[in-house]
């Protein structure tokens, strides 16, 4: 098996600079304001200028302010995010057979039928990892390994905008190598009872049986803790089918003519509909401005939309855009949603 693990750099604030490029170089920090106070609520993400400061997710932002008091404080946009995320996950999808999306920023891909070894693998991490800088202008970390746990190891010890390899020969002295912090799932409770036991690498696990290593941590944690050390784990990459399919085109020119962004508009349906195995009940119409801000509208049905209503719909999202948005658009896309499955397509449509 061979398996990517893909992480989109200190995602929210990524997204930040992008739109916003004077922000690189200054520490950024993407808060979630509760609305009591000014200052209330906690940090989401920052970029690794704020983080060389001592600015943490998940610490309050009186705090960060404290320790970044020339950072520049953002209110998280989970919906922009959202959006972006789900463009990088179906660039990532085409380069495997299995997708795994693990949080909004990211995935494990199977890519076991997609190469030959792992030098293969590694100029198609690079491959992706380019594809993503172009269209999204965004930098991601690669792991590539024979699990999903050992890429995910080596892409973390990998960051920022990195790529790391662990081969099947470098496996047993990656595992003697690697300090039980390093273990994805060992929270800091669970670490301190196996450092107690004295078990500080994950290659100390060998010394316990199951039954002594269940008293201490629980049967289900103490299998996955000794498979891994004896290299033995091998839980496949679950596909979970994106909910979304979507298709973006850059026009030719910025643009707010929609005779000029209708034909790109049409053929991006099009080309999102050959992607799906179903029928849509959501569509959006997603336009990246001139300033590569995002804007979108949507249109949810109680049945079934056909590719001809899904046009006409699309074009009437497009107006709405251009009626509340002065800005010119520079790429054009669709997304559809709620896909429906079915062996008929009388129970497609009402």
């Amino acid at each position: 098996m061979i398996v990517l693990f893909v992480d989109i750099d200190y995602f929210f604030a990524q997204v930040e600079e992008v739109l916003n490029p004077s922000l690189r170089g200054k520490p950024v920090v993407v808060c979630v304001y509760s609305g009591r106070t000014e200052d209330s609520g906690a940090v989401a993400t920052s970029n690794y200028v704020a983080r060389k400061l001592g600015i943490k997710a998940g610490m309050p932002i009186v705090k960060a302010k404290e320790l970044g008091k020339d950072a520049v404080f953002l209110p998280m946009r989970k919906e922009l995010y959202q959006e972006i995320s789900n463009r990088v996950m179906e660039i990532i999808s085409k380069y495997g057979e299995s997708l795994e999306v693990a949080s909004i920023d990211e995935a494990y891909l199977d890519i076991t039928n997609k190469v030959s070894n792992f030098s293969e693998a590694e100029i198609l991490a690079r491959k992706l990892k380019e594809e993503i800088l172009e269209k999204e202008k965004l930098r991601v970390t690669i792991g590539i390994g024979p699990n999903k746990v050992l890429a995910k190891i080596i892409g973390d010890k990998s960051k920022p905008n990195g790529l790391g390899v662990v081969t099947p020969e470098d496996v047993s002295r990656f595992i003697d190598e690697l300090d039980i912090s390093d273990v994805p799932g060992i929270g800091k409770i669970t670490e301190g009872v196996l450092r107690k036991t004295g078990i500080n690498k994950l290659a100390d696990i060998r010394k316990f049986s199951l039954e002594e290593l269940s008293k201490l941590v629980g049967r289900s944690r103490s299998i996955y803790l000794i498979s891994l050390a004896n290299n033995t784990y091998r839980e496949p990459v679950k596909p979970r089918e994106l909910t979304h399919k979507g298709r973006y085109l850059t026009l030719t020119e910025n643009t707010r003519d929609i005779r000029i962004i209708m034909p790109f508009l049409k053929r991006a349906l099009s080309e999102a509909y050959g992607k799906i195995q179903g029928i849509p009940m959501e569509i959006y119409v997603v336009a990246i401005m001139e300033d590569l801000d995002i804007v979108s509208k949507g249109r949810s049905f109680k049945f079934g939309i056909t590719q001809d209503l899904a046009l006409r719909t699309a074009e009437d999202l497009l107006r709405k855009i251009l009626d509340t948005d002065t800005r010119k658009i520079r790429r054009v896309g669709v997304r559809l949603g709620k896909i429906l499955r079915s062996s008929t397509l009388e129970d497609f449509f009402h």
